[in-house]
């Protein structure tokens, strides 16, 4: 039987949901959701809903890689990055008194969504892996949180209906973010800097197509895409275990081209996560 915290905590998505098929706003019917044009959506047992149309490959990512990315984000390595969307979502707080409207693009296995739902705000988290939804809404039962596979390049959201969008280390659809916020409402991006895990690009260079790394083509792609309205960098080092070093290793994009076992990673003792936090509107 269906945990009836998980069921309940798609009553709250009749304003915001739209139908992925005809565009309509869906509500909770029993154990799925549908629209009164008739397309039903089943509410899996873990918690989410399925809205992909057809089939997406999304082979980069599996399971073990999104469990490998817990355990990271669960030592504590990426915090300061979390805390910094948190932050900047603070400063855009609506003065209505009600909760933030977040929907997280590209959530993966829901580490920021959650430390955002911490602070009262009622998340959407969508993703085109159903092994990281899965998992996600498995192992949380919050009932501020919605979970979802769909397209981010065409999100199941009715337009209007969101404050903030947050995109952490995800391809980004500005034009989608645009249509979905409310007015006044802003995008938060996340992108790595070139310092962002250099201890792990300096033991694979060997390997890697390019050693270094730019992130200027995607910042004046956001700058080109909406009105930058802040700009802030986030540096974190951390003191790996051999678990924690292993778990990065395993989950990192950095390293999905590479031949993991060829390279010694002993020296691989701390990590610096560095990124830059984007805030935009239109």
């Amino acid at each position: 039987m269906m945990d009836q915290r998980k069921l309940h905590r798609f009553d709250a998505c009749a304003q915001v949901l739209a139908c992925p098929i005809c565009k309509q706003p869906v509500s909770r019917e029993g154990t799925c959701l549908a629209c009164a044009h008739g397309h039903r959506f089943d509410i899996a047992r873990q918690g989410y809903v399925n809205l992909l149309r057809g089939a997406h490959a999304h082979d980069a990512y599996d399971r073990s890689s999104f469990e490998q990315r817990r355990r990271v984000f669960a030592s504590g390595l990426y915090a300061p990055v979390a805390q910094a969307v948190v932050t900047a979502l603070a400063e855009r707080s609506p003065s209505s008194g009600q909760p933030l409207r977040v929907l997280d693009a590209g959530c993966g296995e829901g580490y920021f969504a959650e430390a955002v739902r911490r602070t009262g705000a009622a998340v959407c988290a969508f993703d085109i892996s159903r092994d990281s939804i899965q998992l996600a809404a498995g192992q949380n039962a919050e009932d501020g949180i919605l979970w979802f596979v769909a397209d981010l390049a065409a999100i199941p959201v009715q337009d209007g209906a969101i404050d903030a969008v947050i995109d952490v280390f995800s391809p980004a659809h500005y034009g989608e973010f645009r249509r979905v916020l409310a007015p006044g409402g802003c995008v938060i991006k996340v992108v790595p800097t070139a310092h962002h895990l250099h201890e792990v690009r300096e033991l694979a260079a060997d390997q890697l197509r390019h050693s270094a790394y730019s992130n200027r083509r995607v910042i004046d792609h956001f700058a080109a895409s909406c009105r930058l309205i802040s700009r802030t960098t986030v540096s974190h080092t951390l003191a790996l275990t051999p678990k924690v070093r292993d778990a990065l290793i395993a989950m990192t994009p950095l390293l999905f081209s590479v031949d993991a076992a060829a390279i010694d990673w002993s020296g691989l003792t701390r990590a610096t996560v560095e990124a830059e936090v984007l805030v935009g509107t239109w």
